[in-house]
Formats: structure tokens, C-alpha cells, sequence
């Protein structure tokens, strides 16, 4: 399965409603004793010692540190299970991940498509943007200590820095389709099958392919829901009715031609 943009975003927003913990090498297990152990007696790691009574109150939480909370969304192959290193080669810090962008650039030539990743000035730090609020300020989502949050929160521009952006190499980019809305009298292209009626029920027509038709009715709650003629000339509403040539779904008509 393709690991998208837009699923990052929606991976990461799940994460603000579960408990989760911060630690240097989480990517989205439970935390445990064991875990805790190996940072601390093996790596001998200074950021686990030193705030070692904090991490051990969070075991049973959801476990990340800042490039974990993507790795969990990269080797997650189903919910709560989480693999290593898979795609090969993904285990990496967060000046790899920097590294590994196909596009990047400063933060204020950003493009507004949500999944990009963000970073700080040093390349320490990564967080994920996932798009704007309704006053059209930039957020995030990044799993952090800072705030005494020890965990992943949701940030802005006014309480995080951000200086660099990039497109993820291991995430395919898409954008979020908005669906086009036509109207009686527009002249539209129909790709598929219409029926009589717009409930979906009586004849069937032949298959059309780019099929120039008019819009003579639109009923929004119906499920064939464009009452579409071949006779573009005909007017367009009640007085057009008898010239509909059948009722099609909104996913066969196009603005132009497929």
C-alpha cells in the first residue's frame, strides 16, 4: 500500500487522541521497561538517563520521538503493528530525512500541500505540517519534550520556528481532489452509465465516452443526481424535462473531455 501525504497527516492527527510518550528511538510501539533498559544500560543514552523518572511514567503509552512519528506511519502495516526499517533504508535521523527530500527550500516558499515535512535551523528537529486553521495560520504536528508536553502535540509558527521544508522521498504527494459542482445549462462531458430515473432505477443506457451533453436538471440528493440531454439547445429545468436523455452520477460527469 502507498504511503501518501495525506495519510502522514491523518496517522499524525490520530496520534493527538491516544496517550503517547516521548523517547529517542520510539516509532509508535508501546512503550516498556525493556525499552527503557536498552536506552539506558546499552546505548547509554545522556536524554533517557537524565529524564529517566518522566519516560517511566509513560510505559504502556504509545512511544515516539520526532522522526519516529514518521517512521511509525512509513512501517506501520496495519494499525498497532509496526515493523523496522521497511521500506530498507528508512531508519533514518532527522539530517538524513532533510537529505532524502526531493524538493526542500525555506520555510516562507513552502507550498500549501499538507504532509510536507518541516525543520528547525540546526536539522534537530522535525515536525509534519498538516495545512491551515480557518484564520489561515500554518500547523503542525510534531512529537517533542518541549512545553512539558513529552509527547506529540500540535504546534503553530507563534511556538515553534521552523526554517526548512521538504517533500519526503519514501511518501508519494497527492492532492486532495475538490469536487466540481455543475449547474443546470452547463455544456459537461459524460464518461459511464445513466439511468431513466434519477433514483437509480429503470433503463440503462450504453456506456458513454465523452459524451457532450447539457445539464438540464441538477437534484443534489439523488444519487443519479445530473438529468443530462444530448440536445444541448434544450432549456434548462421543468421546461427541459422531457428532452433529458437520462440521469447520471456525479462521478461520470467532467468539465472536460477524459
Amino acid at each position: 500500500m502507498s504511503k501518501t501525504n495525506l495519510g502522514l497527516v491523518e496517522y499524525a492527527k490520530s496520534k493527538l487522541n491516544v496517550p503517547t510518550i516521548y523517547m529517542l528511538g520510539g516509532f509508535g510501539r508501546p512503550l516498556t521497561q525493556a525499552m527503557i533498559e536498552r536506552r539506558v544500560n546499552e546505548l547509554k543514552c545522556s536524554h533517557t538517563i537524565r529524564n529517566l523518572q518522566t519516560i517511566k511514567a509513560g510505559i504502556g503509552k504509545t512511544c515516539f520521538d520526532c522522526v519516529g512519528l514518521i517512521k511509525g506511519y512509513l512501517w506501520e502495516s496495519k494499525p498497532g503493528v509496526v515493523a523496522y526499517n521497511i521500506p530498507k533504508g528508512s531508519d533514518q535521523n532527522v539530517r538524513m530525512m532533510y537529505a532524502s527530500c526531493k524538493e526542500k527550500g525555506d520555510l516562507k516558499d513552502m507550498p500549501d500541500t499538507p504532509g510536507h515535512l518541516v525543520f528547525n535551523k540546526t536539522l534537530g528537529h522535525i515536525g509534519i505540517y498538516i495545512g491551515k486553521d480557518k484564520q489561515g495560520n500554518r500547523q503542525y504536528i510534531e512529537s517533542t519534550p518541549a512545553w512539558k508536553v513529552w509527547g506529540v502535540t500540535q504546534s503553530n509558527d507563534t511556538i515553534r520556528t521552523w526554517e526548512f521544508w521538504g517533500k519526503y522521498s519514501y511518501v508519494d504527494y497527492v492532492r486532495l481532489e475538490t469536487p466540481t459542482t455543475f449547474k443546470p445549462g452547463d455544456i459537461v462531458y459524460v464518461n459511464g452509465i445513466g439511468r431513466s430515473s434519477s433514483l437509480g432505477s429503470g433503463k440503462t443506457t450504453p456506456t458513454y465516452r465523452n459524451k457532450r451533453m447539457k445539464i438540464i436538471k441538477h437534484l443534489p440528493q439523488a444519487p443519479y443526481a445530473y438529468g443530462c440531454s444530448t440536445m444541448t439547445f434544450a432549456p434548462e429545468g421543468e421546461p427541459g424535462s422531457r428532452y433529458i436523455t437520462a440521469y447520471f452520477k456525479p462521478s461520470t460527469i467532467y468539465k472536460e473531455r477524459q
